[in-house]
């Protein structure tokens, strides 16, 4: 994209950041308010309650790394081009999406001890994410201005 600046990305991040945060949030007060009335479809099936929360927690501590990501993405791309912080942050997002995602879809239908099959969005999420953090990594060791 023509015009496209190392700020434009750290926007994205901090959007796509703050909006995975309270959604997130909002779901585990709504896990919480389940556990207080007592609602038989999440605490009767271990399982379920599990992915839930696993859910909950990823969504909003990759939430605050994708918040992370977007503070230092100026800096740490400074001397790139936009394209690649573009690609870095675009890895983490998508990682912070699906690992999430892929516990609370794989909640919805659990057979018997087995999680749904969208749990298989997990390790390809955190594959993901793992790439774009290494990205980051990577860049903050070569980096002379970060």
């Amino acid at each position: 994209m023509t015009g496209e600046s190392q700020a434009d990305e750290a926007r994205r991040c901090r959007r796509f950041g703050w909006t995975a945060l309270a959604a997130w949030s909002l779901f585990g007060l709504a896990l919480e308010a389940a556990h207080g009335f007592k609602l038989a479809v999440f605490l009767d099936d271990q399982l379920r309650h599990t992915l839930l929360r696993l859910a909950h927690a990823h969504g909003v501590v990759l939430a605050l790394v994708v918040l992370a990501f977007g503070s230092g993405a100026g800096a740490l791309y400074a001397d790139d081009p936009p394209a690649k912080a573009r690609r870095t942050g675009a890895l983490i997002r998508a990682g912070a999406l699906v690992v999430p995602l892929g516990f609370a879809l794989s909640a919805v239908a659990p057979h018997e001890a087995d999680p749904g099959f969208p749990v298989l969005l997990v390790p390809a999420g955190a594959v993901l994410l793992i790439g774009g953090l290494a990205r980051a990594a990577l860049r903050a060791w070569r980096s002379r201005t970060f």
